[in-house]
Order: structure tokens, then sequence, then C-alpha cells
């Protein structure tokens, strides 16, 4: 009998370890393995799933709106969910997605995985953001509570009174602890900090189109800040623009590695525009990705971004339509990292329109080679809106 309590024993313990290593001999994948499509989105959305494919050097994840038929034209922009990321994950948090800063309705989502030598996609959809009308329902649900439960909310709700009221003036948030710097650029000194949440007063935005913003601080000073660690709102797009310092002399670049070999190449241009429209007048924010396919250290450099519009027959036209620069920090072999300028576009409206980013336009880095630092977006058209 003993032995036999041995034996069923050592079954059950077999049973409970080889999920285990199953689990440790993951499959490469590259996949978005939730939400699933056709799926009911609301606030803060964990997208998980698994990215582990041989020789990765970055994934990220972009969404981009559908129309009623499910469909969605090749010009329309894809959207950043996440930021560029090295680390492989497995059966986990791939990042998370902020449906309540989109309008309600259908959308997709796209995992892009990059190798050492190719491009792995993943589109999931259709998914439905609805925001609003679970919030109606909310409502309905707290109006049937018991009036305990309403004392609370009017109570909640006289708390709330209390709290300062946006009167849609340009303002910005904070996502992280941001430096707050004498000028346009992460060439000036720090002047301060903008704690994470808390807000600033914007009141203008860099001549120079790097989309940095001046700000005022509680304590008066006035200051600038980068677009990507914070959050814009109000009448941004009314923002005037201001003529920033002169860009102190740049960091003397690295000693020289004998036998040195970066090698930068320009990746996917994308832009932050509201349902991926860009608007004559309306700032909008363009980035490009910047990989090192080289085997030492890049410095940091900067990107050129030019906006061409296009004739009836396709054909560029010869004037830019806005130019832009934008800087990357330094690269390490295989990495890739974000260059971002802010533009605003008000020429040749209801036109088809390109971007175009140049990497080390400057060559002020050496490189083996330039002939992969060129890119461009996808077309575009520009609405008219206001103009």
């Amino acid at each position: 009998m003993r032995s036999k309590l041995i034996a069923l024993f050592t079954v059950a313990l077999c049973l409970l370890v080889l999920p285990v290593v199953a689990q440790e001999a993951e499959e490469p994948t590259a996949e978005i393995s939730w939400p699933p499509p056709v799926y009911l989105l609301r606030g803060e959305v964990s997208l998980r799933g698994t990215v582990n494919l041989p020789g990765m050097t970055t994934y990220f994840i972009e969404y981009r709106a559908l129309d009623d038929d499910l469909g969605a034209p090749e010009t329309r922009a894809w959207l950043p969910v996440t930021l560029p990321s090295p680390t492989p994950v497995v059966n986990d948090v791939l990042g998370a997605w902020d449906t309540g800063a989109v309008p309600d309705g259908l959308y997709e989502l796209r995992l892009n995985v990059a190798t050492d030598d190719d491009m792995s996609r993943q589109v999931v959809g259709p998914l439905r953001v609805e925001n609003e009308s679970m919030m109606a329902d909310d409502m309905t649900m707290v109006m049937e509570k018991d009036m305990d439960e309403m004392e609370m909310m009017e109570e909640t709700e006289e708390m709330e009174e209390m709290m300062p009221v946006s009167d849609g003036s340009p303002a910005v948030t904070a996502r992280v602890n941001a430096n707050v710097r004498s000028g346009d650029s992460t060439r000036f000194r720090i002047i301060g900090v903008l704690s994470n949440g808390a807000s600033a007063p914007a009141l203008g935005i860099s001549s120079r189109g790097s989309g940095w913003f001046h700000i005022e601080l509680s304590d008066g000073r006035l200051g600038w800040i980068s677009p990507t660690v914070v959050n814009a709102s109000g009448a941004v797009g009314d923002l005037q623009q201001v003529v920033p310092p002169a860009l102190p002399p740049p960091p003397p670049p690295p000693p020289a590695v004998p036998g040195g070999d970066v090698d930068l190449v320009a990746g996917f241009v994308r832009h932050n525009s509201p349902n991926g429209v860009i608007v004559c007048g309306i700032g909008f924010q363009v980035e490009v990705d910047v990989a090192n396919f080289g085997t030492t250290p890049s410095p940091g450099g900067r990107v050129r971004f030019l906006d061409y519009g296009l004739r009836d027959d396709g054909a560029r036209r010869d004037d830019v339509a806005q130019e832009a620069i934008g800087e990357f920090p330094p690269i390490q072999p295989g990495q890739t990292v974000g260059a971002t300028a802010w533009l605003t576009i008000s020429r040749h409206v209801n036109s088809n329109h390109v971007i175009y980013a140049q990497v080390n336009f400057d060559n002020a880095i050496p490189e083996r080679t330039l002939a992969n630092n060129n890119t461009e977006m996808g077309l575009y058209k520009l609405d008219r809106g206001n103009c």
C-alpha cells in the first residue's frame, strides 16, 4: 500500500513539473495574445503576448482607426502605443494602451518586431473602443444605488468641485519627473523639474521646430520642456512661436575607436495627429526610429524632417512646405532610439504630402555607409481645417 502511495505522489509531482518545463522551452514567437480580435476595450488596457525572436533588436506597438467596413486606406498613419523596447517578453505585458485618449470607434493594433535582418509584423483587429457609452452605463448603475451610496457620491462631487478646473488654456502635464531647461534641447542646462503628474501653463512653442514647449513654473520661472515627456492639453494648436536661445555647441564627440564601425539606419516614420489626420495650421509631432547596425557605439546626432506637397500628377513640388530638426541620443550597437520634431504645415492644402527623414544629414557622425540613412512616411492628405 505504501509503495502505491509513493508511486501516485511521484506521478502527481511530474504532472506539476511538466508545465513549467514547457514554459521554459517557449518557441520563438512575435504575437499579441491579448486582447483578441472583436473585443471591447475601455480605459487603460494591458497588451500581453510574446516577442522572443532570435536576433531581435527592438519591438513596438502601434494603432490606427478603422472605417465602418473594418478597412483603412494605406495612407492612414499608424500611431505609437509603446516606445521601442529591446527586451524580450514571454507570455507577459508588452505595453499599455490608454484607450481613453482616442475617440470611441473601431481600431486595430500592429506589433512590429525588428531582427538583425528582417521586420516581422502582426495585426490584431478589429477592436472596439467604447469609453463614453460605458461611462453612461456606469452613471445609470449609480442612479440605482441606495441613498447611502448616493450621499457618498455627492461628497465626492463636492470634493471634485473644490479642485481647479481647466479653462481650456494651453498647458502641459508631466508623464515622468521631467527636466525643465533654459532652451529647447538637452544641450541646455537644467533650471528646474516638473514633477510627475504636475501641470504648468504653456506660453508658446519653439520656432526652431523642435516641438519643445515654453512654460512657466509655479515659482514664476520660465523654461523649456520636451514634448516627449509631457501630455499637452487645451488650445495648444493656437500657441505662438517663441524664438529660443541659440543652441550651445554640441559636446565633443567621443575619441575615435580603432577599427570603429558605425552604421546608422533610418526606420519607421510616424506622426501623432488625432485620428491620423494632419490639419492645416495645427502642429503635430513626427518621429523616426534610428538604429545602429554597426559594431561600435554611435554618438548622438541629428535628423532632418522635410515635408513636401505633391502635384496632381504625383510629382514632388520643388519647394519645401516645412523643415524641422530632431535629435537622437548616443546609440549602442543593435539599439534603436527615436528622434522627434514638431511640424505645422500650412501650404498646399487638400493635396497629398510626403515627409522625408534624413538621419545624420550633416555627416557629423562617420559611418561605413550613408545609403540607408533616408526614409519617408506614407502619403497623407493635408486637411484644410480652418485655413
